[in-house]
């Protein structure tokens, strides 16, 4: 078991990710206030909706789309690129989501969405793209974010999730109550501990196995997210597929080659539908039945909000206990930081 106030532990993190990870509700919390107080216009006329973003800086997309499910009024499409679909027009909305400001993707999709006269909302920390936000009169959460001391993205997903909810919710793109929000925020704080210690118990059966892990419809979001979670803060290799549609292909692929080192996670929860909970019982079967180990967490079901948070909660945790286990700096990306290193210097000419 990790002694989390060692020494070694200590020089492995030394902008001290285990404390800010413990303030990820702190953040939520902070993020919903911060929003619902915020004065911006409702926003009116809208067909289409393109969320763009990159990394971290894309969960509360991914978390929105997938708690609304079917509820959402109107077409979405998440955008990692540079550019923006040919659609995009008055009748848009382009999201513009970037922790640090300076992901130069979104300010060329932020250009595109401008020159398009798209209708735009910004939500950063920073940078040129609140800059942007404000010469251009765009409503923006422009947060401090103070409760991510590392400013590290992927560390602030309490700022970039539930900012994203409330700054739709505020322009009235979506329709959330915001009782119900809080009343999953009280009721997390309870189960915080507990998901901890589960996380912190569960860490082991990863060590030196690749997660796959299996998810579906609200909690889809989560699960890609704690997708990146192991690649960035685990340093560890994962991978994410989707119910129903892995019972299409997946299954078969279970075969070869032999005794790989897989390890699944399946996030189960009380709020799928039927249909998905009997794919669930049967895709971890199958699994089963391929000889490999099926780990579940089940949430507590007591509403949906709960449930992407509860995942949210015990996978930032169980991916930094998995860092820390392989002896990792859980806040850096040094592959990362060198490809956009390399990124910036002139192409090479090939013979």
């Amino acid at each position: 078991m990790l002694d989390l106030n060692s020494e070694e532990i200590k020089k492995l993190d030394p902008v001290d990710t285990i404390s800010i990870t413990n303030k990820l509700l702190e953040q939520c919390e902070a993020a919903w206030q911060q929003v619902n107080a915020l004065n911006v216009p409702k926003i009116e006329n809208i067909q289409t909706v393109v969320f763009c973003g990159m990394g971290a800086s894309i969960y509360g997309a991914l978390v929105l789309k997938s708690l609304l499910g079917t509820e959402i009024q109107f077409p979405t499409e998440v955008i990692s690129d540079y550019f923006l679909p040919d659609y995009v027009g008055k009748n848009t909305l382009v999201v513009l989501t970037s922790y640090s400001g300076t992901t130069e993707e979104v300010l060329s999709c932020a250009e595109e969405a401008k020159a398009k006269e798209a209708q735009m909302v910004i939500l950063t920390k920073g940078g040129p793209l609140a800059e942007f936000a404000k010469d251009n009169n765009i409503p923006a959460y422009i947060f401090d974010g103070k409760l991510n001391s590392g400013n590290v993205p992927r560390l602030g997903a309490g700022y970039t999730i539930l900012g994203l909810i409330g700054l739709l919710n505020k322009t009235n793109v979506i329709d959330v109550e915001e009782q119900e929000i809080t009343q999953s925020l009280t009721r997390m704080k309870e189960k915080f501990e507990e998901i901890k210690q589960q996380a912190l118990q569960d860490h082991e059966i990863f060590i030196n196995k690749i997660p796959i892990i299996f998810s579906a419809e609200h909690l889809s979001g989560s699960a890609q997210i704690i997708r990146n979670q192991f690649n960035e803060t685990s340093k560890a290799f994962s991978s994410f597929f989707l119910i129903p549609d892995l019972n299409h292909h997946l299954m078969e692929g279970l075969q070869f080659p032999a005794d790989a080192p897989l390890h699944f996670l399946v996030f189960d929860s009380p709020n799928y539908s039927q249909k998905i909970r009997k794919r669930v019982e049967l895709t971890i079967e199958v699994v089963r039945k391929n000889n490999y180990s099926v780990h579940e967490f089940t949430t507590s079901g007591q509403a949906l909000y709960d449930d992407f948070l509860e995942v949210l909660i015990y996978g930032s945790f169980l991916t930094l206990y998995l860092g820390l286990a392989y002896k990792q700096n859980p806040a850096i990306n040094p592959w990362v930081d060198w490809f956009k290193n390399q990124l910036a210097q002139p192409l090479k000419n090939k013979k």
